[in-house]
């Protein structure tokens, strides 16, 4: 699925259709069926049909589709009243008359003239009747709105007495060939007394001839409100109510059909949007679909979504994403709920049986919480949060899962669910997203050089850790590119600040990690060696070639074997031999120049550098024995370091200490001082670190 599958993509909008043309539950015969048995029922003493059905089935679009049936030659006069727009008996009794009136101007001065020029007198008259009418319908109701016309025959309005006024609006109506349709919807999502009033409107006006009302409303909530002091609101419906329709739940194939397209209309804007088939039907059944029972759910569903989607659709795995979407709709306490224990859904442990007990209780009370959602939460869990079955079946995910949840973008790794409640990327996600990136790039080195040259250095170490999670995905083709491009960069990583006591921020061990799980990808051992020999001739720095010669060998603590032991002595000669002939070709890159010359000195027994030496090279050779050792009191969080040189193997590496004061102020009248060379005079002038 791609943007180009809808160029015409429009928004849901949760409004009824108007016409059969958008009829998508197939209603239109139905509606048509139900309108034309309506013209042929005698109104001639008046008519009340109720079109019924819960909150969000479809009344209105129905009574839409009835309309179009209305229209038919000989075509009804079909006037709506709002109820909405008033609000007390009497301005509602006033307002209908002089609406119904008025539109009846509107429709045909010529035809209804008359009528509106009396019903708008009869407006006038009957502000104050509605008082009269008691609900429910007690037996003298009838004889209470007969007194109550009666008590007002003597009130003139343009000299004309109530009773004249509705004797004359019955002569007009009763004149008309065709009968007037006046049409009040939505009256269940009035308050109660409010439905109360229609009712007592509609119960004083129903017998005037030529007249149908179409109601549409929730039968069990306007029982609800007409019911008091014990009579039932039902019995009084049904004293007004001649003719009734029950909406039809849409069928559930065509409902999850429409689910389906609405579906496809808020993905559309998502550049190469997939759902991913192994977990989608599973989520929709389990914790979607129980969420839908109407159209307007879908519809509701829809436009809730689309915003969340457009925003996030391509950071974060859609299946998780419409999962969640249908909490936050239909559930919104629920969801709530869930972002306060993101990190107990989210975290796992290596060890089996090993749980929070303070995370247990969190998921025990969000259980009792919401009883009726027990199921949505425990396919949640399965579906979407595999960490949290761990508080409600004995079940277990370790930490090397974190790794796969982030590469699918799933709200099983913390940094996504935090994305998605958040709507803030945190510094994580934003360095895992450039680590995404630099995955995608990784056969190309080219490519991949300009993009990272093109990150704050800062940011470098933790996107390149962020590599390590695509291991599984790693392919041979990018094993050379990949690998060159890393090892010429770890001269450009800073070295971090320590953070903690076991922060020991060796840049080259991330790179190595990296490089070394590429390598992995090749299982036959003179396969590797080939790849080894290839990425050697496009590394840069000696540094660099020296730590994957180690890696790869046999080095005590630090060789991982991937080669032969006779392959791994023959490109340590070789190497020696190249820095013998060459000195570095940019000295101040060599992030680890003290191990390079120690190699030679190593396998030719003599001191390789000379205090003459290229002052730069003798700086880098410095500066890479120089460490910052820490230490912690025990009453203390504070963390104290000092920094140190290597002294024992810089004394070596030159011969002498006089060497080595030699080399100090060779580099300092050469290129000036610095921190390493100031600490160099501290052990020259005999100062030693005194063991933590």
């Amino acid at each position: 699925m791609s943007s180009t599958d809808h160029p015409q993509e429009k928004p849901p909008i949760d409004a009824p259709i108007t016409s059969s043309v958008d009829d998508d539950l197939g209603r239109a015969p139905v509606a048509h069926d139900f309108a034309a048995s309506i013209r042929e029922l005698d109104t001639s003493q008046g008519l009340v049909v109720g079109v019924l059905g819960p909150w969000g089935h479809g009344k209105s679009s129905f009574i839409n589709l009835m309309r179009e049936q209305f229209e038919a030659e000989p075509a009804l006069t079909v006037v709506d009243f709002n109820p909405w727009m008033f609000s007390g008996s009497n301005q509602l009794v006033n307002f209908f008359f002089t609406e119904i009136g008025a539109e009846l101007n509107v429709r045909s001065k010529s035809r209804f003239g008359k009528t509106a020029d009396w019903l708008a007198q009869y407006a006038g008259i009957l502000k104050p009747v509605s008082q009269f009418i008691p609900i429910p319908g007690a037996a003298t109701a009838g004889e209470a709105a007969a007194a109550a016309l009666a008590g007002l025959a003597g009130t003139t309005n343009a000299d004309h007495s109530a009773k004249m006024v509705r004797e004359e609006i019955t002569k007009e109506l009763t004149a008309l060939t065709q009968p007037i349709v006046v049409v009040i919807d939505d009256i269940d999502r009035l308050t109660t007394i409010e439905i109360r009033e229609i009712f007592k409107l509609v119960r004083l006006t129903a017998s005037f001839p030529n007249i149908i009302y179409v109601l549409a409303f929730d039968r069990e909530r306007v029982e609800q409100a007409l019911t008091e002091d014990g009579v039932p609101g039902r019995a009084y419906l049904e004293k007004i109510v001649q003719l009734s329709f029950d909406v039809p739940q849409a069928p559930g194939r065509l409902l999850r059909s429409q689910v389906v397209e609405e579906l496809n209309r808020i993905l559309s804007p998502v550049a190469n949007a997939t759902l991913d088939d192994s977990r989608w039907s599973d989520v929709y059944w389990e914790v979607i679909d129980p969420h839908f029972s109407n159209m307007r759910d879908v519809t509701r569903y829809a436009i809730s979504a689309r915003s969340t989607i457009r925003s996030l659709g391509n950071e974060v795995d859609l299946v998780d994403l419409l999962a969640m979407e249908a909490l936050r709709v239909f559930r919104p306490e629920l969801s709530h709920q869930l972002s306060k224990l993101r990190s107990e859904l989210t975290s796992t442990h290596d060890i089996m049986g090993r749980k929070d007990e303070r995370a247990q209780e969190s998921v025990t009370a969000l259980l009792a919480k919401f009883p009726g959602d027990d199921d949505v939460i425990r396919a949640l869990f399965n579906r979407v949060f595999p960490a949290a079955l761990q508080y409600i079946e004995n079940n277990h995910y370790g930490n090397d899962w974190l790794s796969t949840w982030r590469i699918a973008h799933r709200m099983a790794h913390i940094d996504f669910l935090n994305l998605y409640f958040d709507r803030v990327a945190p510094d994580e996600l934003v360095a895992f997203r450039n680590s995404e990136h630099a995955f995608e790039l990784l056969g190309d080195g080219l490519a991949l050089k300009e993009y990272l040259t093109g990150l704050e250095p800062e940011q470098l170490e933790t996107v390149l850790e962020g590599l390590t999670s695509y291991e599984s995905k790693f392919t041979t083709e990018m094993i050379v590119p990949g690998s060159i491009t890393l090892l010429n960069l770890i001269d450009a990583i800073p070295e971090k600040e320590p953070r903690g006591f076991f922060d020991f921020g060796r840049r080259n061990i991330t790179v190595g990690r990296v490089v070394l799980r590429l390598l992995r990808r090749v299982e036959d051992e003179a396969g590797r060696e080939a790849l080894v020999v290839e990425i050697l001739e496009g590394v840069e720095t000696y540094s660099s070639q020296l730590d994957l010669i180690h890696s790869v060998g046999y080095r005590e603590g630090a060789g991982l074997k991937l080669v032969s032991e006779a392959f791994a002595e023959q490109i340590q000669t070789e190497f020696v031999e190249r820095v013998k002939k060459a000195p570095p070709a940019e000295p101040a890159r060599e992030w680890d120049a003290w191990r390079v010359y120690d190699a030679i000195q190593s396998h030719t027994g003599k001191t390789p550098l000379k205090p003459s030496d290229d002052p730069v090279l003798l700086r880098a050779v410095l500066r890479s024995l120089k460490s910052t050792a820490r230490s912690q009191s025990m009453d203390s969080r504070h963390i104290k370091t000092e920094d140190r040189l290597a002294w024992e193997l810089l004394i070596q590496i030159f011969g002498s200490e006089v060497a080595v004061k030699t080399v100090v102020g060779n580099v300092r009248n050469t290129l000036g001082d610095d921190e390493v060379l100031q600490l160099a005079d501290k052990y020259l002038s005999g100062w030693r670190p005194k063991s933590f």
